[in-house]
């Protein structure tokens, strides 16, 4: 049986909940709306939990200068020339580094508390899929958790269960909930913050070479990364956390989830007879080049959805994407879903079967 190939970006989770369309939203839903990436910082929203991480401060002053400018470069791109390069004459930007991946994950972890409506666009994304065949392979980029609990993954114990089902889900730059545990030592009753043993081990934590095959990728509730603690196991050594987040970077394969998560992709391409791209700019190599090589061999229909960059965005593709697109929607998410051209898109193949 095909199906489709469905990525989330950012512009899906912006575009959630139909938030201008009856019956209305609660009015404080906005402040916890998720924000596209140059929004990341965004003082009007976010300023109680900005200011827990004092650490990144410089660097989201200076990034905030630099999306001032007339032609600015996008957020991706000055947090990469950070990331790459002014880190190698500034070696305390590693120490706002951290702070930065605590921050997303506290943010994202926040926003899909409050921002969570059971009734959104994701559930009726859901239903046509069961009008039409039941089935998907989603990839999702979002480091928020509003998909997977319209999913009803919510509750998941280990990142391996996201693959379970008929809509198996992949999520490739991580997650709030996703942390890598790894040894520390611990004097007896030593009760250490897990940001503060990332912040003193910074430059290590960014580039932790082999040692990285020690650590493992697990699921974490907690409500406040900033105050979580080192767990003791047995008086001398111990366990501490780090979120497991890809950093929005340009031009970089950083993909967190599983070896085995991305082979499970590679290996299910093949069956997909769709693809459906929601508010994602086609920007993460690993996937724009699987989907190249895939079309290279076969004509798949493409659909793309995003706000009113849409056009623009298609215009500069690869000449292989670029050719298979059948849709172009740039009134977003919620536009696609109560178009008729929409519902027909994600019914075309399974009707004909």
């Amino acid at each position: 049986m095909s199906y489709p190939l469905i990525i989330l970006g950012a512009g899906a989770s912006f575009d959630f909940l139909q938030r201008n369309e009856y019956p209305p939203h609660a009015p404080d839903l906005d402040q916890y709306l998720p924000p596209l990436t140059n929004k990341l910082f965004d003082g009007t929203k976010f300023h109680e939990i900005i200011a827990k991480y004092p650490e990144m401060h410089k660097l989201v002053d200076y990034i905030r200068v630099k999306l001032r400018a007339d032609n600015p470069k996008t957020f991706e791109q000055i947090l990469s020339d950070l990331y790459f390069e002014k880190v190698k004459v500034d070696k305390g930007l590693n120490v706002s580094f951290i702070s930065l991946l605590f921050y997303i994950s506290d943010l994202f972890g926040i926003i899909t508390q409050k921002y969570y409506q059971a009734n959104n666009n994701y559930g009726a994304l859901l239903k046509m899929l069961g009008f039409y065949g039941n089935k998907a392979v989603f990839v999702n980029f979002n480091y928020d958790l509003l998909f997977e609990r319209s999913l009803g993954l919510s509750g998941v114990k280990s990142i391996d269960e996201l693959l379970n089902g008929d809509f198996p889900v992949i999520k490739i730059h991580g997650a709030s909930d996703w942390y890598w545990s790894y040894e520390v030592s611990l004097w007896e009753d030593e009760k250490k913050s897990c940001y503060e043993i990332a912040l003193n081990n910074a430059e290590f934590f960014l580039n932790p070479g082999e040692k990285k095959k020690n650590w493992k990728l697990v699921i974490n509730k907690s409500t406040d990364p900033r105050r979580m603690l080192a767990i003791n196991v047995n008086g001398l050594q111990g366990f501490s956390y780090l979120p497991a987040l890809a950093l929005p970077l340009v031009g970089k394969n950083n993909y967190i989830c599983p070896d085995s998560h991305i082979e499970f992709l590679k290996q299910r391409i093949g069956e997909i007879d769709r693809i459906l791209i929601i508010g994602w700019k086609i920007g993460d190599p690993f996937l724009r080049d699987l989907i190249i090589s895939e079309l290279k061999l076969r004509k798949i229909p493409i659909a793309y959805v995003s706000g009113s960059s849409a056009k623009d965005i298609t215009d500069s593709l690869h000449e292989n994407i670029k050719s298979n697109i059948q849709l172009i929607n740039n009134k977003g998410f919620s536009n696609f879903l109560s178009i008729d051209e929409g519902e027909e898109f994600l019914a075309n193949q399974a009707s004909t079967q």
